[in-house]
């Protein structure tokens, strides 16, 4: 059949190539009638290809015979009944008399282009719209019919279409239409009267076209629908909002759409069994409603559905379509796969790989959308046309003058091994889309030199190389060929340039030798001398910390900009979270979370108590009191619970959740030294003089005390699902990780030193040696195998450890340094000299990654922020004032901010 169609359309260029609208008129059938004749996809009928032969000014009777033969070898080994069902393929204008099922959306769309000259048709891939627009309205209509695709090239497109339309040479319509897209609309008004224009598949603008291509398509259509020239369009409805994108297409096709979905049972019995009625067969009963069944509903599978009943016809029992015959191809599921993988199977080992690039370049994958089919031109097959032959005698190809493409993008769903060939290769098949569009443009224009790919896109091509085609090779050679050119003269010009650099380099050189040496010389004095001033700026700073903040911020920012040294950063940060300190009563005791706690103090100037605040707004606002004799000795992460201490051992808990009315909840005498308390305060942990630990359960009360002997210190974990012991184990100390219930989980890690833990979120502790102030972050997600994070010396006594609450960040505050590292990297983010200020009780915030300090000299809090930039751009909104001759005299000045 392929070869006979073959045979028609050589037999056309034997002719000189007339238009098939000049053929339709010298044979009497329409243009599209004649065109679908040499398509491949299915014998014509007798009269046509005479018809067709005639108006070619063949031999008549040759041809007339060969149909015969044709005809007689085609038939079906039951019966010599053509199969009334078209499979893949779309229905065509010659297959209306066996479309059935969407005459009322037929009678719907017609009425609607009736009243509207520009009109979309919308629906899902396999909804049928092709079918529609071809066996349905163009069939239908009493208009003069036109149907085509826009393709990779949509101006010679309709070009092709409009002069065989207007009887005009190609490349003079081609020529006006792509200088103005508004040519369109006189050309087609010329061609006749009433026109119906029907551009099926306009998806393909989308994924073929370029995008100057399909903004002159856009506006040619648009423009050419008027009362004598209707425009319909066919898009697959997962491209209605590439179509909103174009507010040409959004005002033309206001209240002119209409949405194809999936057929009704009623239509579609009828689209199963009026066709095998009109060639006088039947349908099983069974078959039928097992078919309703698979389908009804999806509105994707209509071609599914028209492929299985063309295998089902193979397989009929006489003039009867059964369920056995059904069943034996596989149903609808099925079907259309095993067809394809049994026409792959028959190929041999090279046709396979061949089939496997045909495929792949038959699709476009899609960015966001669905994968497409496209139109593949017989000139990017090479030498190869063995597989698509195969596959178009199988009818999953469609071959016509210009090509091949899918039968229907069903197939990239159905057929397993096309799907897993795409998404093996979806990466590649972008890129090699990209080198064929280059290469197709290059090969139009020429081969101009210009278009050639250069570079790393030239580079990318040798991933593609065992699936290019001639045209893109040569596009590669000429594009290499021409790169090492360029490289030739770079290299020439390179030596000529080295040899005058040479020879006027020894001249500059004994020139600039003596300046050299005097700059360099100046510059490093320059540099040291900086560097001294900027330190003794920073030492001033440090010093009016405390009494002149504001000051000691300016001047810290000066010695910044004069030397960016450590210790001019160190000197800017603290100055900054000096001058940003705040207060409040008698000061702050801790760092405050959604309550905060100051000395109270009576007329008489005696202590008594502590003082509650709450959180109004962003202030703060007095609540209730704690009672005096007490210390403030620790509060849970949530703010809710405080616990004080009474000389010599005595804990009182309080739960502060409602701050105007605290509550005393009664602590066990077990508690002697408490550790350590969760997040939310509901358990605390305590080691007494016999070196045991105690665990407090403060709702129900309940006291455990754990078998392990010799605690040196312990951690709660903060969600109470752990407990972390240092406890001496003969000549060493061991980090443990401890259950609640008492059972040792696993020894994190053994040292020599006397150890304490800090326990924070997400399974991470720190433990500082009391002796070799070592300090050591560890991550125990996998207890057995536990990770360290960070490895810090020269750690003060007392060290107080933080982490924030998600556990990304540490922070390590001793008698004369702030310390903090980025757990995921170990890297230190701040590391900060104080000097013996008396700062305590140290908080990381997660929002900012800022560390809360609290001044315990005057009970201030202190902010220091980590993050050098947010300061300088903190200090510098506000006013900043400096008496440059007082600290810096003899210094130029330098601008401190802007």
């Amino acid at each position: 059949m392929l070869r006979f169609a073959g045979d028609l359309r050589r037999l056309r260029r034997q002719a000189g190539q007339p238009s098939y609208r000049e053929l339709g008129r010298r044979a009497r059938y329409s243009a599209a009638a004649l065109s679908e004749a040499v398509a491949g996809r299915r014998l014509p009928s007798l009269a046509v290809t005479v018809a067709f032969v005639a108006a070619c000014e063949g031999d008549v009777e040759a041809w007339r015979e060969r149909w015969r033969e044709l005809a007689a070898s085609d038939a079906t080994p039951n019966g010599q009944a053509s199969s009334p069902y078209v499979g893949l393929a779309a229905y065509q204008v010659q297959d209306a008399d066996r479309f059935f099922g969407r005459e009322a959306l037929t009678e719907t769309l017609a009425r609607l282009v009736d009243e509207r000259p520009f009109v979309g048709v919308f629906g899902a891939s396999g909804a049928g719209k092709s079918s529609l627009l071809r066996a349905g309205l163009a069939a239908e209509s009493k208009r003069t019919v036109v149907v085509l695709t826009p393709g990779s090239d949509p101006v010679t497109e309709v070009a092709t279409v409009v002069a065989g339309l207007v009887d005009e040479p190609l490349a003079h319509v081609r020529e006006r239409l792509a200088a103005d897209p508004h040519a369109l609309r006189g050309l087609l008004s010329e061609a006749c009267d009433d026109l119906l224009l029907i551009v099926d598949q306009f998806e393909e603008v989308f994924t073929l076209c370029a995008d100057d291509d399909r903004l002159w398509l856009v506006r040619a259509l648009t423009a050419a629908a008027s009362p004598r020239g209707r425009v319909v369009l066919g898009v697959r409805a997962d491209f209605y909002g590439h179509c909103s994108r174009h507010p040409e297409l959004v005002a033309a096709l206001y209240r002119a759409q209409l949405m194809v979905g999936p057929m009704s049972p009623d239509e579609l019995r009828r689209a199963v069994t009026e066709p095998a009625a009109r060639a006088g067969a039947s349908v099983e009963s069974a078959l039928l409603a097992r078919l309703m069944s698979d389908v009804t509903g999806q509105p994707s599978a209509l071609p599914l559905v028209s492929h299985v009943l063309a295998e089902t016809w193979r397989r009929r029992r006489g003039m009867v379509l059964t369920l056995a015959g059904y069943q034996d191809v596989g149903g609808v599921e099925h079907a259309l796969a095993r067809t394809a993988e049994h026409t792959f199977q028959q190929l041999t080992g090279g046709e396979r790989d061949a089939a496997r690039l045909m495929f792949l370049r038959l699709v476009t994958p899609g960015d966001g959308t669905e994968d497409t089919k496209r139109r593949l031109r017989r000139d990017e097959l090479g030498a190869s046309h063995g597989p698509l032959e195969r596959f178009a005698a199988a009818r999953l190809v469609s071959v016509d003058d210009h090509g091949a493409e899918l039968a229907h993008e069903a197939l990239l769903r159905a057929w397993p091994r096309l799907t897993a060939w795409i998404a093996e290769d979806r990466d590649l098949l972008r890129a090699h889309r990209l080198v064929t569009e280059a290469a197709t443009a290059w090969q139009a224009h020429d081969r101009d030199p210009d278009l050639l790919w250069r570079g790393e896109r030239l580079t990318a091509i040798d991933r593609l190389l065992d699936r290019l085609n001639p045209v893109e090779r040569d596009f590669l050679d000429a594009g290499l060929t021409a790169q090492r050119l360029r490289e030739t003269r770079r290299r020439r010009r390179r030596r000529r340039l080295r040899v005058l650099i040479a020879a006027l380099s020894v001249l500059v050189v004994l020139l600039t030798g003596a300046v050299g040496l005097a700059v360099t010389a100046k510059s490093e004095a320059d540099h040291r001398r900086n560097e001294a001033i900027s330190l003794r700026a920073a030492d001033t700073a440090r010093a009016l910390l405390l009494t002149k903040p504001r000051d000691a911020a300016a001047l810290a920012l000066a010695a910044y900009r004069i030397s960016p040294t450590a210790e001019t950063r160190a000197a800017l940060i603290l100055a900054h979270a000096a001058a940003g300190a705040a207060t409040l009563g008698e000061g702050y005791q801790d760092t405050p979370l959604r309550v905060a706690v100051t000395p109270r103090t009576v007329r008489s100037g005696k202590y008594s108590g502590y003082q509650l605040w709450r959180r109004d707004g962003t202030a703060w606002r007095p609540a209730g009191v704690l009672p005096g004799g007490a210390f403030l000795y620790s509060s849970s992460a949530d703010g809710r619970r405080l616990l004080t201490w009474h000389a010599p051992t005595r804990f009182h808990l309080w739960d502060v959740s409602d701050p105007d009315h605290p509550r005393e909840i009664a602590v066990p005498d077990d508690l002697s030294i408490v550790n350590d308390l969760t997040r939310d305060g509901g358990l605390l942990v305590a080691t007494g003089a016999d070196r045991t630990t105690v665990v407090w359960r403060v709702a129900d009360g309940s006291v455990r005390r754990l078998p392990a002997r010799d605690v040196e210190g312990a951690a709660l974990v903060p969600d109470g699902s752990g407990i972390v012991l240092t406890r001496r184990d003969g000549g060493q100390y061991a980090v443990e990780l401890w259950s609640l219930d008492g059972a040792r989980i696993a020894t994190l890690m053994r040292t020599l030193d006397v150890v304490y833990p800090y326990a924070g979120p997400a399974g991470t502790v720190a433990v500082v040696g009391t002796k070799s102030g070592k300090l050591t972050v560890l991550r125990f997600t996998d207890p057995r195998s536990p990770r360290t994070m960070v490895r810090a010396e020269g750690m003060g006594s007392p060290t107080w450890v933080v982490f924030d609450p998600q556990g990304r960040t540490a922070a390590a505050l001793d008698d004369d340094s702030i310390r903090m590292w980025d757990l995921s990297s170990g890297a230190v983010v701040l590391s900060l000299h104080f000097d013996g200020l008396p700062l305590t009780r140290p908080r990381l915030l997660s929002a900012t990654g800022e560390l809360l300090v609290l001044n315990s000299g005057n009970g201030a809090l202190w902010q220091v922020d980590p993050d050098l930039s947010r300061v300088i751009h903190d200090t510098c909104a506000g006013r900043v004032e400096l008496d440059w001759n007082r600290y810096l005299p003899d210094t130029p000045r330098v601008p401190l901010c802007g």
